[in-house]
């Protein structure tokens, strides 16, 4: 298991010398002596490097790709989102969702359409007819537009329509960390102020 971890060339060493990475790694060796078909991770990437993340999330995959079932508890979503195939959310001690991540984020009030287009201000007065929300996307001088209460095919429609040349038209989700800020706004416990 130790070489299973990449702890091998570790094995002599005493554990109080070793780095919060290293106790995560050999915590994870510990968990699978077993053999068990059902592991449970809490924050598992905590202290651990850029390497041992992506070594982490492999190693999940292929324990979930032999059959057994994976949990992972974390706080940190950008993680879930790389890692997860199927999210739980508690809040307040009550299920707020059990689903698939990406129709969690799906569910995200935040969907846009980015257009890019050399005829921005046509584009914009087309959009404003057809009702739609739009900020400028990016640096100044990009010419793209952050399109919301259209969908991607009726902007294409009507900039065709109009003769206005886009150059990208590209849909665009939340992140989960956007859907899941959104989506247990009232089941947070303790809020913080915002910051100065």
């Amino acid at each position: 298991m130790l070489h299973e971890v990449g702890l091998a060339e570790a094995a002599r060493r005493r554990i109080g010398g070793f780095s919060l990475g290293m106790k995560q790694r050999l915590g994870i060796a510990t968990a699978l002596l077993g053999d068990p078909p059902v592991l449970m991770f809490d924050e598992p990437v905590n202290g651990m490097d850029p390497e041992g993340v992506l070594w982490m999330r492999r190693l999940f995959r292929r324990l979930a790709a032999e059959g057994r079932t994976v949990f992972l508890s974390s706080h940190l979503m950008s993680e879930m989102e790389n890692t997860a195939d199927q999210l739980v959310v508690i809040g307040r001690g009550r299920l707020i969702a059990a689903e698939s991540v990406r129709d969690f984020a799906a569910r995200s009030t935040r969907l846009s359409v980015v257009v890019g287009t050399p005829q921005a201000a046509e584009l914009a007065a087309v959009l404003t007819i057809a009702g739609a929300s739009f900020e400028p996307e990016g640096s100044p001088g990009t010419e793209k537009l952050a399109v919301t209460g259209l969908p991607a095919d009726r902007i294409g429609a009507l900039a065709f329509e109009n003769r206005i040349q886009l150059n990208e038209l590209t849909t665009r989700t939340a992140s989960l960390e956007e859907a899941f800020m959104e989506l247990t706004a009232d089941s947070v416990e303790y809020q913080a102020g915002q910051p100065r």
